[in-house]
């Protein structure tokens, strides 16, 4: 109001006095000539300036998660409402089971007789592989027998002692006992080594095939029940009793509403002037909030939907009447300079195709010419051109030029 006060009077004092101006004579046009031109002036002074960009995002809850259904079913109870308070595995919403249950029974009988059958295969088969073994004992112990006979006939053969139709005799004893002996040896070994492993692995996957029927039957069972996968609080619940749903149906979303962020996406000539930790500024219009926030996420890849780079803002000191789902404005500084003389941006004039800001020295205004930085936030940083502590023209600038008498109508320090 101010600002716009003292422009008013210097606007009329100058009318004022191109008016006395044109109805004077000769003599009164010399006088005009010096009469001096109103101005306002500002203390020129160093400062701080940051450049903002602003985005646009939504508040979520941190560590929001939507709860969807793993199969289809028809619901039967539905066991919160949105704002309760809720823990980690605690049911939400229970399912229909009646057409579960007897699927589960069918496969629990299913495995119950396979497992039956491979023990009741398990035990036939250790029993027979124990009466092998007890059979080569036993054509061991003949054989022996029978080759210490042979060998003493043989003797006697061999001195004339018995006849060769005898000692053929035990010879074929001998042959058929050796014979018997290294059948029972080499059905032990078929049995041990064969028969036994490929009978017992057909048995245990026909029993592993039921288990896993059964196990799939139980985790319908179990799908029945929707649980939430974190403590939190509910958002909304988006079912009713009755109510018949697809797998992967959304039930309801469940976050941490003590604490909030904001995920905004950041174009590529801005994504590398933000850091972990940089502070912020998120406005939420619907609450008339401005809340501070620190960047807590930057991603190093781009979004392939937006082709833009999500960042992650944690709100600080949230209100209590900040809701999930809020529109939200965020307000970040992507460029700094420190300590830098800078004007009001409209100080700045264009003359003979120079950059230009007049100062008062005396009374008498002074046009500097200056070599521009960069504009930010409204002013605009002279790297060249002025010096600390000089009164610039800040109003009436337009209505001078190098060398006008000028007098200051109000001079306030830059802070």
């Amino acid at each position: 109001m101010k600002n716009r006060l003292t422009a008013l009077i210097l606007i009329v004092l100058i009318a004022t006095a191109l008016m006395v101006g044109g109805c004077s004579n000769k003599a009164g046009e010399s006088a005009e000539e010096k009469k001096a031109v109103p101005v306002r002036v500002d203390s020129l002074s160093s400062r701080n300036l940051s450049e903002y960009r602003y985005f646009t995002g939504t508040v979520e809850a941190k560590n929001q998660v939507v709860v969807v259904t793993k199969m289809a079913g028809k619901v039967k109870e539905v066991l919160v409402k949105a704002g309760d308070k809720v823990k980690a595995g605690q049911v939400l919403v229970k399912l229909d089971e009646e057409d579960v249950m007897p699927q589960v029974e069918q496969a629990r009988a299913a495995y119950n007789a396979a497992e039956a059958s491979y023990n009741r295969t398990k035990a036939q088969l250790e029993q027979e592989l124990k009466n092998l073994e007890s059979s080569v004992r036993q054509a061991e112990e003949n054989f022996k027998n029978v080759s210490q006979n042979y060998e003493r006939m043989k003797k006697l053969y061999e001195e004339g002692a018995i006849s060769k139709k005898d000692f053929e005799a035990v010879e074929l004893q001998y042959s058929v006992t050796k014979e018997q002996y290294e059948s029972a040896r080499e059905q032990l070994e078929l049995t041990r080594n064969n028969t036994i492993p490929q009978t017992l692995e057909a048995v245990r996957s026909q029993m592993e095939q039921a288990e896993a029927a059964l196990s799939a039957a139980q985790t319908a069972l179990e799908n029945t029940l929707i649980t939430s996968p974190i403590d939190g609080t509910i958002g909304n619940v988006n079912v009713r009793v009755g109510q018949l749903l697809g797998a992967g149906t959304v039930v309801a979303v469940v976050g941490n509403t003590e604490s909030f962020f904001v995920n905004i996406s950041v174009p590529e000539d801005v994504i590398n002037s933000i850091k972990l930790g940089d502070a912020a500024e998120v406005a939420v219009d619907s609450i008339d909030a401005v809340i501070k926030a620190t960047v807590t996420k930057v991603s190093p890849y781009k979004d392939l939907a937006t082709g833009l780079y999500p960042v992650e803002l944690m709100l600080e000191n949230v209100p209590s009447d900040l809701k999930p789902g809020m529109f939200a404005r965020a307000k970040i500084a992507v460029s700094t300079y420190e300590n830098v003389l800078a004007v009001p941006e409209e100080c700045v004039v264009r003359l003979n195709d120079k950059d230009v800001v007049f100062t008062v020295e005396g009374n008498t205004a002074k046009a500097n010419e200056v070599v521009l930085g960069p504009t930010v936030e409204g002013y605009t940083v002279i790297k060249q051109g002025l010096d600390k502590g000089m009164s610039v023209i800040v109003e009436g600038q337009e209505f001078v030029e190098d060398g006008s008498l000028v007098e200051v109508i109000g001079k306030e320090e830059v802070k």
